[in-house]
């Protein structure tokens, strides 16, 4: 696991969320649906700067962004999710993304009460949580 490493989100990163948030393939199953604007990406960066519950990832060797890790709060549910740069994608990363976050947010968070939602068209994402041993609790409608 020393590929990559958890980070905390500094000015220099902006234009690597923009590359992120703006990117229809990658934001096609979060959030809006859609990419963010230059205003909607701005709020969300200056807001992930003091997050407490999810983690921006490194490359170990280039220092560079991958993505980002951990949970938020979502319609009053603690939702456990991960989103990487299209340019990091087939590489294994984000099983390693969600190991060390989960190691860490285990410290302070009970865990059991976390959420994880996957769209039903996200196969990548089925993949990792089959891989981490995760299961199908229920299936939910969210008009997405």
């Amino acid at each position: 696991m020393d590929e990559i490493v958890i980070s905390q989100l500094v000015e220099s990163d902006r234009n690597a969320v923009f590359d992120l948030l703006q990117n229809e393939h990658v934001m096609r199953f979060l959030g809006p649906r859609r990419p963010l604007t230059d205003s909607e990406t701005e709020a969300w960066f200056a807001k992930e700067q003091q997050a407490e519950t999810r983690f921006a990832f490194r490359d170990v060797e280039t220092n560079e962004i991958i993505g980002f890790c951990g949970i938020t709060l979502l319609d009053g549910d603690l939702d456990f999710g991960y989103f990487i740069r299209q340019k990091f994608w087939g590489q294994g990363l984000a099983l390693l993304m969600c190991k060390l976050a989960i190691a860490k947010l285990a410290q302070f968070i009970d865990l059991t009460k976390v959420k994880v939602f996957i769209s039903s068209d996200n196969v990548g994402s089925q993949k990792v949580a089959h891989k981490l041993g995760w299961q199908i609790i229920c299936a939910t409608d969210n008009g997405f």
